[in-house]
Order: structure tokens, then C-alpha cells, then sequence
């Protein structure tokens, strides 16, 4: 040992390579031990036989009325505590039954089995991509967390009942209905709905019925009526929720980006695991289907009076915004899951696909009507009584953000805008309350249940009693109080008739959901055609007899003969319901007048005449309804996504695709839009479009769908010139997939040109040094589409010729280059970077990068360079040539290594010890 070393150093440096040598043994010893215990464990584990601990919920204080305090709410109004922990904890949602029972969804698997892609790894988060079923997410579950599994089935969720006996707006009993939902792949329990015995759960993975056959607060019966939501972790909070009765008699429900695999009760196939959905079906469970997709975490739903359905959704945490959105039968609002793992949100953000309506967005999406709040959660619409007319069309929407300083109640107002929305007015009435739902009673009150703080839940939960003094106690209160829970099944026919007329909505809705079961057509016909009656009233009995047509056969002849008349109607909402009608029930005896439709003075009419001639198959249409979509010219977004369906129901390819000579862009992006939906091929005869929006969505519809049979096309238009991003992105990534000789030198030759946007000429290089083994994700999508390896030597042979111009190219795209080469092995860069690790009138960094490309290349050489770089004074070529001589001349360098340990530069000094500690 040369003397200038004390012997203090060698000392060290010998006790720390015997204590690493000896810690790797162990480590080494101790992974295998726990590879085989895992191993072992993923099986012998049964899961099923965990038992739920009993739950942690706090104990009674004056803490929730003390927090009440500082609520703040609207002048005039009153708040009371209607229940609080241990009554109630960790509230996510909940239903008020016509009694005026409270049934909550409690949680308490958040973070203790409900769990967050956040929390993992990177191999977690490629699993959940990957996954498919619900049963692909309970087998990777296991195989990761190995014992650990267990933990995340030893925390339940549960409904409560909690009830108010005595009518002092206070609740005063408090019981559990159904507890035990803690398998490993179950929760959050997030949607409760309640009719009479009847109890609806959304509780992933499944949808339940509970019946409580003898009113104790129990669930007597659990029925499953449809089992595969959830097929992925996604983020916590992205739950089944938002359930509800619509106008039509049927459940919506809805998903967060966590996606569904689901086996219909009839033997179909409904699946998409990387998006959020809206779901109808029956009562049974029967008749399933998905009415909207795209969205990300639509957290509740909510109808208006005239039937329209909305949610808001929530952000990314990336720039974007929480949106308003107008759920529209087979719309599609442009979010996927994999997007959340994009650094920029990948083409969520880069196409603004978040933002209110405009031209240059994707013409495949529904767009949002307004950006809106930040956390929304609970969502509800008034129905007319309790609060007078201060809170007509009124929407109330929680925000949730973590904490009760931010946090509390919205609302807002929509007024149609054409077929579509605007925002008309909003306003902030309830604030300082962590709020996850809220609901209107039957009392007349507004109850809002808080959560009390944080993200995981406390074991704390209150529900606040909201009311304005100037109506609670009001005859017309008094009256929905005691008619929402009297037996409708024995009132009389006539009554029921009158009680459409009703100011309330539940109390209309009871009365044709009534009228609608005794198939009373004569009835609701002489309300719907009562052409001086009031819309409302129109509206409902229009409802019951389509309700009629659609669940007794027997009737539906005469049901349908009833609503004909009304697409001639003066009031275009009447005639835009009875179009609706004539499209879902498929009544090709209206043919007729929704061809008339087309042409309406009500934008709202055609965009449902539209519609029910897709849903018809009246291929007839098609010039009227090209013409519609030509004098729209875009201005509509409902009119568009009508226009389109359209065209997915009634028209074949063949003819779509002659579209592509229309002189109107709209009716060109439109068709693009139509084939994209049925996937296909001849959609690439848009590729070509002059209108750069137009190829574009020709390239989305073959990139993102895929359409796979047309990828080639879209592969070999890199060098068309386009200057759209998103064109071009999915023109190289196509290369990219195609993955032929020819395509590695369309990508080549793309790096080479000057004129095209240095950010994706970089994409072609790094595409390029990944050509061999590409990462399972999709380079454009993040989605989980993995390709075969391939010849590196494909890449190299394809880059060499572009060598020369790009090393005189920008300097972005030169660096890159020349990491990229010296990846592939293309030698014909190293003269090049021996003589920059040697200009010393180069910055540092440029000189270390040139040293590690060299190494790949020259590793002689590189040992000549790096020996010849000194230790001091330090710049970043110190690192980089330490890491060089590990790798190739490590036996020799040791001295330098030791050298470094005693460098001023920390980071040199501590790169010297990690180099030492592995030899």
C-alpha cells in the first residue's frame, strides 16, 4: 500500500468491502429464503377464511357540534347535527328512503385493503395496466404482496341505518344492515339506493340487492345482479357509486377509471378495463348495458326535470381541471386510465381533451360543459320543494379536497344551449365541511354528511340537517312528507293521474313509476297529450308509457300508438321525448315524423331524431342527417355525437367512407368518428384528408382504437409533411409497432429532418434505442400493448446513414443522437466523441456524455480518457469517469477510487465508497 495512504483509510476501506461482501452474502441467502416463503405462501394463503377485525370507530364527544360552528351556510338557513360518531363513521355515501331513514356507506378499507397505485412500485402499477378481470387483479395481489395479503382482507365496509324515530331532526337509532364486504378484491362500498324492503349496493366487485324482508334493520337477502367492476386499482376513490333511480325506471349506476369485465345475465360480454362508465339496467339486474364510457371518476349522477342525465368528474392532478358533464347515450369523454402514469397526462392534456367545447379538440369526445370544482363527490338535483324557488334547476355538487378548510357544498345551474349545456350560474352555499354526499329528505331538509378530515378516514362521521325556516314547515312540505312514504300501490288511479301535476319530482316519479306498473296506458296518455298541460307532467307520463312499451309486451302496441301523435307537438320538449322514445323502443311506424324531425327548429329535437333513426337503422336518412351535420359545422357537440351514432346504427362502411369527398370538414371528422366506432379498416382512406383535423382523427381512431389491419397505412404517411402532433406521434409510433425493416428507416430518416418539431424527432430517437425491446407500454397511450423483442441490429443499420447530417443538426437532437448510437452500437460516432472528451472549451457535461456513449463503443479508449481525467477539480466528467473505469478497468483503478473517497466534492467522495463497497 503506497505510504500517502494513512492507515485510518486503509482500515475503513477494507472493513467496509468485507461488510459489504458479507451483507450481499446475507442478503443474497435472505432473498432466497423469502422467494420460496412467498412463493409458497401465494397459494397455501386462503383468503377467504380471514375474518374481518371489528372496526375502529371514536367514541361520542361534543366535537362535531363544536366543528358544526364553523360551517358556514347561506342567511337565513339552519343547521343541525342529524348524527354523529359512533352513530355514523367514515361516511362515503348515502340514501334517504321515503321514511326518512338514512342508509350510509361506511368505510373502512381505505388504505387497510382498499388500496392505491401511489402506494406501489413500478412492477404494481405494470401489473394493474395489464390487468384484464377482476380475477387478473386478485392473482397479481397475491403474487406481489405475498403474505401480506392477508391485511388486505381484515377491514370491512358496511351499510348503516340510522333513523330519526322521533322527528326532532336528530337521529336517534343506529344499526347495521350488511357488514362483512372485505374480500380482497371488494370495495369501496360508495352507492347505496333504497325502495321500500329493497337495498341497492355498488360495492366493487359487484352490484348487489339486499332485501330486508321484515323491516329490523337487517339485510335478510343478498342477491348479486351483476359481478366484474373494478378490474384494476387505479386510484383510491374511483368506485362503484353513484346509484340512482332514472326517470325511466331503471338503475344508473357508475364506475371510476377502474374499468369492468362483466358477463350479462343473457350471455354478453361487456368490457373495458381502463375506463369510467355510466351503467343502466333493471331493477333485476337484467337488460345491462353501458350508456356512456371515457370518463375518469364520474363520483355521482344526477337527471334534471326535462331527463337529461350529468355528472362531474375529476381531475388528473396535472393542469387539467374537474368538468361538468352532459352523459350522453354512447358518449365518450376521453379519459383512460393509463393516461394517470403519463408525466404530461399524454393526450388527455397535449389535445385538451378536458376543456369546454371548441374545434380543435377530438371530435371522438363528449366534451365537458364547463370546468368545475375540484373534488366533486356527491352530486344531487332539487326536487322542487323545501328551499321554495331559490334553489329551482339547482344542482348541488360536494367538493371534496381533503380537508374542511376548502371543502364543502357547490351548485350550480345548466341552461340548454342547443342540444347541449352552458353553465348559467353557480355559487359556493355550504363551506367548511369535508362533504362526500348529499341528499334532499323527504322533510324538506338537505342533508350533507361530512367526513371529517384527511384522505384514509378517521373513524369519525357526521350527517348535517340543513333547512330554511321560511319553507321546512310549509303545507306544501307537509304534504311530500306524507305522501313519498304511503302505499302507492293503493291509491287511487285517478289521484295518481293528478299527481304527475305535482311541484315535487319524487312525488311525480312515484306516481308514473305506479301508473307505469299497473300498465295504465289510457291514463298516462290523457296526461302526455294534454297539449295545454304542463311540461313536467307531459314529460312523466311520456316516461311511464315508454316504460310500459319496454317491460310488457302486451301493451306495447298501444303505449307507443299513444306518444306518435306528440312528435308534432308544440313543445319541442315533448316532441324531442316522444323522438327518444320512438328510438329506444325502435317503433318503425314513427319513421315517418322523425325524418320530419331532422329538420326541427329545435336543435334539441334533432339531436333525439338523430338518434332514434341510428337506433332504427333507417339507412334512408343518411343524406338528411349528413345535412344536419353540415349545418351544424360543428357548432354542437351533441348535434355531432347524434350525427355519429347515426352513422354507427343505420349506415354500413362502405358508404361512410364515401363520405371522405364532402366538401364540410365536420361531416368528414364525424364519419372518421362513426368508423372509428366500429373499428373499421376503411378509415384510413382519411389518413389523406387535406384538413389536418381530419387526419388526425383518422390517425387516433387506427392508433388508439386499434384498428390494427390499418396501422400499416398510417405507418408509411410519417413523411406526408403533417405538422400535427398528434398525427405525427401516432405515425412514428405505428412505425414503432409495425416494427419492419422499412418502418425502423421511416424513423430513421424522420430524425433526420430539419423541418420537423425537435421534441418528436427526439421521440423517433429514443424509439430507435428501444427498437430491440420495447416496454410493454404504449408510447403514446401508456396503455399495456407489449411487443415481441426485435433485431437490434434493425435500429443501428437504419440510423447509420442519418449519422452525418444529424451530427451538424440541433444540439437537443444531436445529444440525443449520439446516445442513441452508441446504445446501437454504430461506431462510426466515436472518433466524434474522443475528440469532445478531450476540448476541454466543451461545458462538462457534454464531455461526460460523450465519454459514456464512447464507452460502448471504444472501451479501450475509454479507459485512456477516463485514467487521464482528474479528480480535482471536480465537474460532472469526474462521475462519469469513475463509473467508466468501474465498469472496464476497475482492478486497475483502484487507487483512483480510493483517491475519490477523499475528494472535496461530496458526491465524487461518495461515489468512490459505493465503487469500493462493490468490488
Amino acid at each position: 500500500m503506497p505510504s500517502r495512504f494513512s492507515s485510518n483509510s486503509y482500515s475503513l476501506l477494507i472493513h467496509v468491502i468485507a461488510g459489504r461482501f458479507c451483507c450481499c452474502g446475507v442478503i443474497a441467502l435472505g432473498l432466497l429464503l423469502f422467494t420460496n416463503c412467498t412463493m409458497r405462501s401465494i397459494y397455501a394463503i386462503d383468503l377467504d377464511a380471514v375474518k374481518p377485525v371489528p372496526p375502529d370507530v371514536s367514541e361520542a364527544s361534543d366535537e362535531a357540534e363544536q366543528s358544526m360552528a364553523g360551517i358556514t351556510i347561506p342567511d337565513g338557513w339552519n343547521i343541525q347535527l342529524f348524527a354523529a360518531e359512533p352513530d355514523v363513521a367514515n361516511v362515503v355515501a348515502f340514501d334517504i328512503d321515503h321514511r326518512g331513514r338514512v342508509f350510509v356507506c361506511e368505510s373502512f378499507r381505505q388504505n387497510r385493503g382498499v388500496t392505491d397505485n401511489r402506494a406501489h412500485d413500478e412492477q404494481w402499477v405494470l401489473a394493474d395496466l395489464a390487468a384484464e378481470t377482476v380475477q387478473d387483479r386478485i392473482n397479481y395481489h397475491k403474487k406481489l404482496l405475498g403474505d401480506a395479503a392477508v391485511t388486505y382482507a381484515q377491514h370491512d365496509d358496511r351499510i348503516r341505518r340510522v333513523t330519526d324515530s322521533n322527528g326532532d331532526g336528530k337521529a336517534d337509532e343506529s344499526q347495521v344492515v350488511a357488514d362483512g364486504f372485505h374480500h380482497i378484491e371488494e370495495g369501496t362500498g360508495a352507492g347505496v339506493l333504497v325502495r321500500g324492503s329493497d337495498i341497492y349496493y355498488t360495492c366493487i366487485p359487484k352490484l348487489w340487492k339486499l332485501v330486508d324482508k321484515d323491516d329490523d334493520g337487517k339485510a335478510d337477502e343478498r342477491v348479486v345482479l351483476s359481478n366484474g367492476y373494478g378490474v384494476r386499482v387505479a386510484f383510491r376513490g374511483h368506485d362503484m357509486h353513484g346509484i340512482m333511480m332514472g326517470p325511466d325506471g331503471r338503475l344508473y349506476f357508475s364506475i371510476g377509471d377502474r374499468g369492468y369485465h362483466i358477463m350479462t345475465t343473457d350471455g354478453q360480454l361487456i368490457s373495458n378495463p381502463a375506463v369510467g362508465a355510466v351503467f343502466r339496467c333493471e331493477l333485476d339486474g337484467t337488460g345491462l348495458e353501458v350508456f356512456a364510457n371515457g370518463l375518469r371518476n364520474p363520483q355521482e349522477l344526477a337527471f334534471n326535470d326535462v331527463g337529461d342525465l350529468f355528472s362531474v368528474d375529476n381531475n388528473s392532478d396535472s393542469g387539467d381541471m374537474a368538468r361538468i358533464v352532459h352523459i350522453l347515450r354512447g358518449g365518450d369523454t376521453g379519459w383512460r386510465m393509463h393516461y394517470q402514469y403519463l408525466p404530461d397526462r399524454g393526450p388527455f392534456n397535449q389535445e385538451k381533451i378536458w376543456e369546454p367545447f371548441h374545434n380543435e379538440q377530438p371530435a371522438y369526445i363528449v366534451p365537458p360543459i364547463a370546468n368545475f370544482t375540484d373534488g366533486p363527490s356527491g352530486l344531487a338535483y332539487y326536487p322542487g320543494t323545501g328551499f321554495g324557488d331559490q334553489l329551482n334547476d339547482q344542482f348541488l355538487i360536494c367538493d371534496f379536497r381533503g380537508g374542511p378548510s376548502n371543502s364543502g357544498v357547490r351548485s350550480f345551474r345548466l341552461d340548454p344551449d342547443g342540444a347541449f349545456y352552458k353553465l348559467a350560474e353557480d355559487d359556493q352555499p355550504i363551506w367548511t365541511c369535508l362533504a362526500t354526499d348529499v341528499a334532499f329528505g323527504p322533510d324538506g331538509a338537505i342533508y350533507v354528511s361530512d367526513w371529517v378530515d384527511g384522505w384514509e378516514g378517521l373513524g369519525k362521521g357526521r350527517i348535517y340537517r340543513l333547512t330554511d325556516p321560511n319553507h321546512v314547515k310549509s303545507e306544501i312540505v307537509e304534504e311530500v312528507q306524507q305522501l313519498l312514504p304511503s302505499d302507492w300501490t293503493s291509491r287511487d288511479a285517478d289521484q295518481l293521474a293528478d299527481d304527475l301535476r305535482h311541484l315535487d319530482r319524487r312525488v311525480r316519479l312515484e306516481s308514473q313509476w305506479e301508473l307505469a306498473r299497473r300498465t295504465d296506458v289510457p291514463r298516462l296518455t290523457g296526461v302526455a297529450q294534454e297539449s295545454e298541460g304542463e311540461r313536467k307532467s307531459r314529460l312523466h307520463a311520456i316516461w311511464g308509457l315508454d316504460q310500459i312499451a319496454r317491460l310488457h309486451e302486451d301493451k306495447r302496441a298501444s303505449a307507443l300508438e299513444s306518444i306518435r301523435p306528440l312528435l308534432i307537438d308544440a313543445d319541442p320538449f315533448v316532441r324531442a321525448a316522444a323522438a327518444k322514445v320512438a328510438g329506444e323502443r325502435t317503433d318503425a311506424d314513427a319513421l315517418p315524423a322523425l325524418r320530419k324531425a331532422l329538420v326541427d327548429d329545435s336543435p334539441r329535437v334533432r339531436y333525439f331524431a338523430a338518434m332514434a333513426l341510428g337506433q332504427l337503422k333507417d339507412s334512408e336518412s343518411m343524406p338528411a342527417v349528413v345535412a344536419m351535420l353540415a349545418k351544424n359545422d360543428n357548432t354542437d357537440p351533441a348535434l355531432r355525437h347524434a350525427g355519429m351514432m347515426f352513422l354507427v346504427g343505420a349506415a354500413k362502411p362502405n358508404l361512410i367512407v364515401q363520405l371522405k369527398s364532402h366538401q364540410n370538414v365536420s361531416v368528414r371528422r364525424t364519419a372518421v368518428v362513426a368508423l372509428r366506432r366500429l373499428k373499421s379498416g376503411s378509415v384510413s382512406d382519411f389518413l389523406d384528408d387535406s384538413e389536418p383535423l381530419v387526419a388526425a382523427e383518422a390517425a387516433r381512431a387506427i392508433h388508439d382504437v386499434p384498428i390494427a389491419v390499418s396501422l400499416p397505412q398510417l405507418a408509411d404517411r410519417l413523411d406526408n409533411g403533417s405538422k400535427d402532433l398528434s398525427f405525427i406521434r401516432r405515425s412514428l409510433n405505428a412505425n414503432f409497432r409495425v416494427g419492419t425493416v422499412e418502418a425502423a428507416q421511416r424513423v430513421a430518416k424522420y430524425t433526420a429532418n430539419a423541418k420537423a418539431p425537435i421534441q418528436m424527432r427526439s421521440e423517433a430517437l429514443a424509439m430507435l434505442s428501444q427498437w430491440a425491446k420495447p416496454d410493454p407500454r404504449d408510447r403514446v397511450l401508456n396503455a399495456y400493448r407489449p411487443l415481441d423483442p426485435r433485431d437490434a441490429k434493425i435500429a443501428g443499420t437504419a440510423l447509420l446513414p442519418h449519422i452525418d447530417s444529424l451530427m451538424i443538426t440541433d444540439s437537443t437532437v444531436r445529444e440525443n443522437m449520439i446516445d442513441v448510437a452508441s446504445k446501437l452500437g454504430i461506431k462510426k460516432i466515436a472518433p466524434e466523441l474522443s475528440k469532445r472528451v478531450r476540448d476541454d472549451s466543451q461545458s462538462a457535461s457534454m464531455r461526460a456524455n460523450a465519454l459514456t456513449a464512447l464507452s460502448r463503443l471504444d472501451p479501450v479508449l475509454a479507459v485512456q480518457l477516463a485514467r487521464s481525467v482528474k479528480l480535482s477539480p471536480s465537474s460532472d466528467l469526474v462521475p462519469a469517469a469513475l463509473k467508466v473505469l468501474a465498469v472496464l478497468d476497475q482492478e486497475k483503478s483502484l487507487e483512483t477510487f480510493i483517491n475519490a473517497t477523499e475528494s472535496s466534492d461530496l458526491q465524487v467522495q461518495q461515489l468512490g465508497w459505493d465503487i469500493l463497497a462493490k468490488i
